[in-house]
């Protein structure tokens, strides 16, 4: 197949898909999406019903230990030895964290329902996925940015003893913060709009960081190509005096 045609990104995005997943940290994610589900099917499981605050608290504690799964995805010890592939580092990247998200998604929709299907039917209503998905979106993709970032700053292959830390921390100060700037008020607060709007702008932030990150490391592992490629053409040069 020749690259030119339009099914060629498509047959290499298949050919990267078993060995990527192969290679990527999914147990992290895999342990802490079924600790959310968990979490968030107690009530339903024990037939009780709790109030829609209770039940958003239930999904956000899900939330976070989902994106810490995240945290640990684009760990990849073996690094150096795949620096010789056809691909760029910045596709296999992009490639894993799509598929995080994907899996991401799926269980914070399981866990979403589950926390909804535990509270009242006539509380139901109360209850602000909408805001709460957002958070959860935003979570996940600034989790990945910080990864990004903890691969740029490591020489060993890994991002998440940067991200995963950075990740508590940046909550444990939203937390601190006063009522006025709070980024988990309760449903039905009189700030849960505006903290909404500063979720989907810090997640707009995120999207823009990551993209960043990869193009950057695009653009460094060309420009190392063509370094090596020019060593390499130094060094072979059959003329006398080379």
């Amino acid at each position: 197949m020749s690259p030119a045609t339009p099914a060629a990104p498509v047959a290499v995005l298949c050919a990267l898909l078993r060995p990527d997943l192969r290679a990527a940290r999914t147990r992290p994610l895999l342990a802490a999406g079924t600790a959310g589900l968990a979490v968030t099917a107690g009530p339903a499981a024990f037939h009780t019903h709790i109030e829609p605050a209770s039940a958003a608290l239930l999904l956000r504690f899900a939330t976070v230990l989902g994106a810490l799964g995240l945290a640990f995805l684009l760990d990849d010890p073996a690094a150096r030895t795949t620096e010789v592939l056809p691909v760029t580092k910045a596709l296999r990247k992009g490639l894993r964290m799509a598929l995080g998200l994907m899996a991401f998604g799926v269980f914070w929709g399981a866990s979403a329902g589950l926390a909804r299907l535990g509270v009242a039917a006539r509380g139901r209503e109360a209850f602000p996925l909408g805001a709460l998905a957002t958070e959860g979106a935003a979570l996940a993709v600034l989790t990945l940015a910080l990864a990004l970032l903890g691969l740029r700053l490591s020489a060993s292959g890994s991002g998440s003893p940067l991200a995963a830390p950075a990740l508590v921390l940046l909550l444990a100060t939203a937390l601190l913060l006063p009522d006025r700037f709070a980024l988990f008020p309760a449903p039905g607060a009189p700030n849960a709009g505006v903290a909404a709007l500063r979720w989907g702008a810090l997640l707009v932030l995120a999207l823009c960081l990551s993209g960043w990150e990869l193009c950057e490391r695009r653009t460094a592992h060309r420009g190392k190509g063509v370094r090596r490629t020019w060593r390499y053409e130094r060094h072979s040069d059959p003329r006398p005096g080379s």
